[in-house]
């Protein structure tokens, strides 16, 4: 993925680096010209599940060959990045001039630009106004050896707009996680609960995500279910938003091949959720489990390609679950299901509290050949789904916790030990969620 100028331009500016990138970028691309793709300043597009969003290709006016680099931004488990090349003053302006008022030059982590000197100046890095910045900067660049850079001025900019911290390349490889959000579901509370008053209590609270239960809005009279729903959706989004709290995730109710899908599927981006879980089938059209592997993936994978067209629009991330009856119980198979769909659009989720009542401890996660997107983190102990609060039931949350370390799970901590909170009086939910939260917290710890 690439833009350049024609090789013309540059031989005509006597610019030997300029003549020398484009004849490898020209060879590569007679070599490889169905994987090249050519970037246009406002493409938008999904890598898995990383959201990237061009923000400027070369404008051929500017003479220096580093003003020809993309600037382009991702977005990843809530997490900006802003990549910038060797991009300099000219190309900075351009990208604040077309984007500034968009919000989309404000990002988490900034790449610094040609290597921390002589880039874009220091109005991009403000419109940037980065925690962390990325500098692939060798020692002598670093520390201005030759007497002739500007990087200890750069450097000083960063100090000033109170950057917390500075990777630099010649450490060595440095491998940055994306922080998982502490989100539970709205199943805390019961079926119709007021949803802005429900968004101001956890945020109060101190959760960083919302899972929003479509599940618990089928009744009749629901707004999910009126003509309105996308009107109530946005809605919910606004008032979230003022509150400082996202919907990451969000619940389909029924299964894959329910008529509620669609609606959840639009529903989950009006209020601005990535994920949207989906119970697989598990039974036939005569209400029989469906215990063979190779009916239920197809059955499944059958029910989800209808709906990926859809997702894809509305750039919501489908994930199916591991459940509790007959094959759907197995993780394994859920994992081998996503593989078998073979989409961007499609992923898993991971149930720790349904694996442990069918038999699974959270290691099964080493044996799945696709690592979820997303976890639903419950309790229990053993004898049924209590969706209790970690530590309330029997899970080892040691070895899960130590699994997905091991698996490189990059997703968020969704709780979903409702049930407590729900059937507790109104007056008691808070400590309850409390208590909540603050185990989600130490799962967190541990599991990065």
């Amino acid at each position: 993925m690439l833009n350049y100028a024609p090789y013309e331009l540059y031989e005509s500016r006597s610019q030997q680096e300029g003549m020398e990138m484009v004849s490898e970028f020209n060879r590569i691309s007679k070599a490889f010209p169905e994987k090249v793709q050519i970037l246009n300043t406002g493409d938008n597009f999904n890598i898995g599940a990383a959201e990237i969003t061009v923000l400027y290709t070369p404008d051929t006016s500017f003479i220096d060959v580093n003003e020809h680099s993309v600037i382009f931004r991702m977005d990843l488990g809530g997490t900006s990045v802003m990549f910038t090349g060797d991009a300099q003053v000219n190309a900075g302006n351009t990208a604040i001039a077309d984007w500034e008022s968009s919000g989309l030059l404000d990002c988490d982590i900034c790449k610094m630009a040609h290597h921390g000197q002589d880039g874009v100046g220091r109005n991009f890095y403000e419109a940037v106004s980065p925690e962390i910045c990325l500098w692939p900067t060798p020692t002598w660049v670093w520390d201005n050896t030759n007497g002739n850079l500007k990087t200890l001025e750069v450097r000083a900019w960063m100090d000033e707009l109170g950057v917390e911290k500075n990777y630099k390349a010649f450490e060595g490889s440095a491998v940055i996680g994306m922080k998982p959000r502490i989100v539970t579901t709205t199943d805390v509370f019961e079926e119709g609960y007021d949803g802005a008053t429900a968004i101001d209590r956890l945020a109060a609270l101190g959760y960083e995500g919302i899972d929003m239960g479509f599940d618990y809005w089928t009744f009749e009279g629901s707004p999910f279910i009126s003509d309105d729903y996308l009107a109530w959706a946005q809605g919910l989004k606004a008032r979230a938003d003022a509150a400082g709290i996202a919907y990451t995730h969000a619940h389909a109710p029924g299964e894959a091949d329910s008529e509620y899908v669609g609606r959840s599927i639009e529903a989950a981006a009006a209020i601005g959720a990535r994920y949207l879980v989906v119970h697989p089938v598990w039974r036939d059209k005569f209400g029989n489990t469906i215990n063979s592997k190779l009916r239920f993936i197809k059955t499944n994978a059958d029910a989800i390609r209808k709906w990926l067209p859809k997702a894809e629009e509305c750039g919501v991330v489908l994930l199916s679950e591991n459940v509790l009856w007959g094959a759907s119980s197995d993780p394994r198979i859920i994992a081998e299901l996503v593989e078998a769909v073979g989409s961007d659009w499609f992923g898993w989720c991971f149930d720790v509290g349904h694996a442990w009542c069918c038999g699974y401890a959270p290691d099964v996660l080493k044996e799945c050949v696709v690592t979820p997107m997303s976890l639903h983190i419950q309790d229990n102990d053993g004898s049924g789904d209590q969706h209790l609060i970690p530590g309330d039931g029997t899970i080892d949350w040691n070895l899960f916790t130590q699994t997905l370390k091991e698996i490189g799970y990059l997703g968020d901590c969704v709780m979903e030990a409702h049930h407590q909170s729900l059937e507790a009086p109104d007056e008691e939910r808070d400590a309850i969620l409390s208590r909540l939260l603050d185990t989600a917290k130490t799962i967190r710890s541990q599991m990065r």
